[in-house]
């Protein structure tokens, strides 16, 4: 809204009139300015009043509830490489409960149908031992996966539909994101299920909150964010290490230099506080890692001095553009040695859910092609992963069906064997 407005009509049009529509403002989070409305409420459509772009979505009016509260749940994607696409889904996550029991009489009440935590830490009945929920609005999928259990609930299509969705949902702006290494996406997907269990996607987050509000949180977000270093294999330097280089001794040209200079300025009478403390951090850092010293003072290639941030200028070539293919190193590997066009199937919770099996060099697609090409290649591959997820999505469906009774294990084996998957099945941990 308002640009695809008529479409808005027309679909109202054919719904019935007591049909519930929820609107949202476009870039806005934590809730703020989300509303719920009716039809039959509004005089005529264009009495929808908004300040800026917005979504309007039908709003699912039968979704799963626990104790009468409704919930949605928050999943954690990685993203690594869109070319070739490579995308790794958090085995823990997020349920967030609203803090009043659903009703659909209540439209104009947001702790009935609202999940954002940042919203219903506010609420009355936040602090309250709710009906199975307890108090909080948070648990973990652990948590929710044993309630499923003792619920009766068959859940294990349940993940693998979720999984397939998020794939999807990735795979459907692939490719108009240019080619890039070095670089990664991390997303918050929020999905709701509803009384059949079937998953609904109701938004993408670029910038899911990390911040640790209650134990839940510490519970979840610690472990992911420690995995997920792990599993992009950041450079010990980027921790900050690297920074303190410059001081220390090596050939590692003018700024080491003129940290030497200011040093010796004062040494003649005292040694400066500055450089005692340098020297003290890095002979700490010595008996940690003893190659410290020694790796300032290799050629200018060393992984220390590359990844200082104060000397990035130095490994710029002479003339160079950014947009010439040949300044373009493999897409597919990182400077650190990460190469996606093999990944890993899992780096501690994080579980590889595309692709699915090992690629084949003869279906690699060569991106220092002429445009024209490069583009039919995508369009093929983007097909052809079409095919996988729906492929997977149909084996995993028979799957539930046949061993409805089959435990979760036995479920993941099954799958794998059909489809001959080089990855795990991913699935939360119970």
């Amino acid at each position: 809204m308002p640009s695809e407005y008529t479409k808005l009509a027309e679909e109202c049009s054919r719904c019935e009139p007591d049909r519930v529509w929820i609107c949202k403002p476009v870039g806005q989070s934590q809730g703020k300015g989300i509303f719920l409305f009716l039809i039959v409420r509004l005089q005529k459509l264009s009495d929808l009043t908004y300040d800026n772009a917005a979504i309007v979505q039908r709003y699912i009016e039968n979704p799963l509830l626990i104790g009468g509260y409704k919930f949605d749940l928050r999943l954690y994607v990685c993203v690594p490489s869109y070319r070739p696409l490579t995308i790794y889904l958090y085995k823990e996550g997020l349920a967030r409960f609203a803090t009043e029991k659903f009703s659909l009489e209540h439209l104009n009440d947001p702790f009935r149908h609202l999940t954002n935590f940042s919203l219903n830490k506010w609420g009355p009945g936040y602090s309250e031992k709710k009906e199975r929920v307890g108090s909080g609005c948070k648990w973990t999928f652990r948590q929710l996966r044993r309630y499923f259990e003792q619920a009766g609930y068959n859940d294990w299509f349940l993940w693998q539909r979720i999984a397939c969705l998020v794939s999807l949902t990735i795979l459907s702006q692939a490719a108009s994101i240019p080619r890039s290494s070095n670089c990664f996406e991390f997303f918050g997907f929020d999905v709701l299920i509803d009384k059949n269990l079937k998953p609904w996607l109701l938004e993408v987050n670029l910038s899911p909150a990390l911040s640790n509000d209650c134990e839940i949180d510490s519970e979840v977000k610690k472990p992911l964010l420690h995995d997920l270093f792990d599993l992009l294999g950041l450079p010990v330097c980027n921790t900050g290490l690297s920074l303190f280089t410059i001081w220390s001794t090596s050939t590692v040209d003018d700024q080491v230099e003129t940290s030497s200079k200011f040093c010796t300025s004062r040494a003649t009478k005292k040694k400066s506080r500055t450089c005692r403390e340098t020297d003290g951090f890095l002979n700490i850092c010595t008996e940690l890692r003893p190659n410290l010293r020694q790796s300032t003072t290799n050629d200018s290639s060393s992984t220390w001095s590359r990844y200082n941030p104060l000397l990035v200028d130095k490994y710029i070539p002479r003339g160079f553009r950014g947009n010439n293919p040949e300044n373009h190193v493999k897409a597919s590997v990182w400077d650190n040695g990460k190469d996606w066009s093999t990944p890993c199937a899992r780096e501690g919770g994080w579980v590889r859910i595309y692709p699915l099996t090992r690629i084949k060099p003869e279906n690699t697609i060569d991106y220092m092609s002429p445009l024209s090409e490069t583009t039919r290649a995508l369009e093929k591959e983007t097909r052809n992963t079409v095919v996988s997820i729906q492929k997977y999505f149909k084996a995993a469906k028979e799957v539930h069906k046949k061993n409805e009774k089959y435990r979760d294990e036995q479920c993941n084996a099954i799958l794998r064997k059909i489809l001959e998957l080089n990855t795990e099945v991913w699935l939360p941990s119970k």
